[in-house]
């Protein structure tokens, strides 16, 4: 076989392109939230101290963005890991060693991100769960699917394990010495939480960097990794499925696949979304109850919904020859920088050590700022994508992967 060479522009799947162009804009509308709070207080549902167009906004985000489009990433990445093994295979022989390579990489790329840029990063997550995709190589679409769906499960059963333990815990003899214990460490998380406002705010790089790694250790700490890895993996296996079956990647040969996804995700989707935005507003995933089990569920199933739903929409628009999306597919081959650039930005404009606008702007201003900048990487990565081959990043993680320079400029 011949030396393993990165996929060439012209190779692209465009539609895959749009897709996480689109998965852009609903991450940057997550994420700009907690570029303005503490990790630490998403263990605690919605901010409802926020009133007029800031609450409605945050709803919204809250209601039909949250989950949907971390979601939407992670089935794209699963499709992209199914397209770059099959790729590999043809190309060299040994595959799984070339994508270990790159998910190495990646990993390396997420562990600067998540300390030294933002802890709310995704990259490292996919890399750490990328290590088991290797165990599904040659695994066909039907068992794929059947391994995401029980993985997906899993997290929400043990949920209302959680839920059924602490309610037989607070019913027996022990008790008040339990629920003494559950007050003492929600007072440990609010001092934690307003010490990190505080550090963000004001606080040198340095010192964020130091509390950044306490916020890590709280998100991946004790039972954190047993949630995030059987969901995350889950999603990514369902998304391989969706690349084996050809549903995204020859969708002209399957538009009532796609139907089905837009009708049947809306159906099970909106309503569990829409139960969460009115019931779900405030819960405390550190101590799991039966309410907070409930909603966990509604949101599992909110997630896979609306992503399905939303997905269905962008490719039957694509296959109805829909001009506009194609402005949507440069900011998707450049992913990873613009990923990137959203962190570096509103980390610089917000934190102490940066312009110290930390807390100055609401929901509403800061969700109006974040659509300004997606806007301006739709126009930078169409500029930059008429010049050369790759985005910045993308050039990097190729070149580190092949362990060879790619060419950069276009001929």
């Amino acid at each position: 076989m011949s030396t393993a060479t990165p996929i060439a522009p012209q190779e692209r799947i465009h539609l895959l392109d749009i897709i996480r162009g689109f998965a852009l804009l609903g991450i940057l509308l997550m994420n700009i939230e907690y570029f303005q709070r503490p990790l630490g207080e998403m263990m605690h549902g919605f901010n409802t101290e926020q009133a007029g167009l800031d609450y409605a906004t945050a709803w919204s985000v809250y209601t039909f963005v949250q989950g949907k489009f971390y979601t939407m990433f992670s089935l794209l990445f699963g499709m992209g890991f199914v397209l770059f093994l099959d790729r590999a295979i043809e190309k060299t022989n040994s595959p799984r060693f070339l994508f270990f390579r790159r998910i190495f990489v990646l990993a390396l790329f997420g562990l600067v991100h998540i300390v030294y840029i933002w802890g709310g990063d995704i990259l490292l997550n996919y890399a750490i769960v990328g290590v088991f995709l290797l165990l599904f190589v040659k695994t066909s679409a039907g068992r794929l699917w059947k391994w995401g769906a029980a993985l997906i499960i899993i997290p929400v059963l043990l949920y209302w394990l959680g839920a059924w333990g602490m309610q037989m815990g607070l019913n027996s003899p022990a008790g008040p010495e339990m629920l003494a214990q559950i007050e003492q460490g929600g007072m440990e998380m609010q001092k934690m939480i307003a010490a990190g406002h505080e550090i963000y705010a004001q606080g040198g790089y340095g010192e964020v960097v130091g509390y950044r790694l306490t916020e890590i250790a709280l998100l991946y700490g004790g039972g954190g990794i047993v949630f995030f890895v059987p969901t995350i993996l889950g999603t990514i296996l369902i998304g391989a499925a969706f690349a084996r079956a050809g549903i995204f990647t020859k969708p002209q040969a399957h538009k009532k696949a796609l139907k089905n996804m837009l009708v049947f995700g809306a159906i099970f989707g909106l309503p569990s979304a829409l139960a969460v935005g009115i019931y779900g507003l405030e819960m405390n995933l550190m101590v799991p109850d039966y309410h907070g089990a409930l909603i966990f569920t509604l949101q599992a199933v909110a997630n896979i919904g609306l992503c399905f739903a939303y997905m269905g929409i962008l490719a039957l628009l694509f296959l109805g020859g829909k001009k506009w999306l194609r402005h949507l597919a440069p900011a998707g081959r450049m992913a990873l920088t613009n990923y990137l650039t959203h962190s570096i930005v509103f980390t610089t404009l917000f934190y102490g050590y940066g312009f110290g606008l930390y807390g100055e702007y609401g929901r509403f201003a800061t969700t109006v700022m974040a659509i300004l900048l997606y806007v301006g990487q739709l126009w930078f990565s169409t500029w930059w994508l008429q010049r050369y081959q790759y985005g910045p990043m993308e050039w990097l993680w190729r070149s580190a992967t092949y362990m060879k320079l790619q060419p950069m400029r276009k001929a």
